[in-house]
């Protein structure tokens, strides 16, 4: 009689283990994590734990990246300003169209993040109402760098004649500035986009262009 075939069993190939990151890809998937956080858990209230979850890492590899929730909170405002001054004013600084076309299109895009990137922009608004301590004190370093680029735009508005001479660019800024807020509220209140394009135009052409 044949002889029966032994049974072969295969072994399974190995698993390949996920590449480790670099501290560096590590410390910003932290941040970005940071961010979400913050945002779900509000900026007092998050902590590395909240992080860690996010992340799918140890709470003790949150910690050894960030030792204390300041650090991480600190970090995560960073990323906020960043966010904004970066992505929204200084990048139209050097825009080859006017000035006022350059500050509505900013808000207008500002209005867009309230739906794209609305983790940025809740931490923002809660940020702006700290009213003490070290996180007024770097949001109050946010708001006069802030107002100090947007004043340039609107200098140079005045220049290319489509912002009106009469619009102080200080305080053209600060008013500027305070639109954003109002836009984030009207977006969260339920307010269209339709709507919130409109409430921005009529501030553009009605506060900031000349009037002839």
């Amino acid at each position: 009689m044949p002889r029966a075939k032994a049974n072969v069993v295969k072994k399974a190939a190995p698993r390949r283990r996920a590449g480790r990151m670099s501290p560096e890809v590590r410390r910003k998937q932290l941040i970005d994590c940071g961010v979400k956080a913050f945002a779900r858990r509000g900026i007092l209230n998050a902590t590395h734990a909240d992080v860690s979850e996010i992340a799918e890492v140890s709470i003790p590899t949150v910690f050894h990246y960030f030792p204390t929730i300041e650090n991480l909170r600190a970090e995560v405002i960073k990323a906020v300003r960043e966010f904004l001054i970066d992505g929204f004013v200084y990048s139209r600084v050097k825009q080859q169209v006017s000035a006022s076309e350059r500050i509505e299109d900013m808000l207008e895009s500002f209005c867009r993040a309230v739906d794209d990137d609305p983790d940025f922009t809740l931490i923002w608004l809660e940020w702006s109402g700290a009213a003490r301590g070290e996180l007024w004190d770097l949001y109050k370093e946010f708001y006069r760098d802030t107002v100090k680029a947007i004043a340039q735009l609107i200098v140079e508005g005045r220049e290319d004649n489509t912002i009106s001479e009469l619009v102080d660019p200080t305080d053209g800024a600060r008013v500027v500035l305070g639109m954003a807020h109002t836009i984030v509220h009207m977006r969260l209140s339920g307010s269209q986009t339709k709507v919130t394009r409109q409430t921005i135009h009529s501030l553009v052409s009605l506060y900031l262009a000349p009037q002839h």
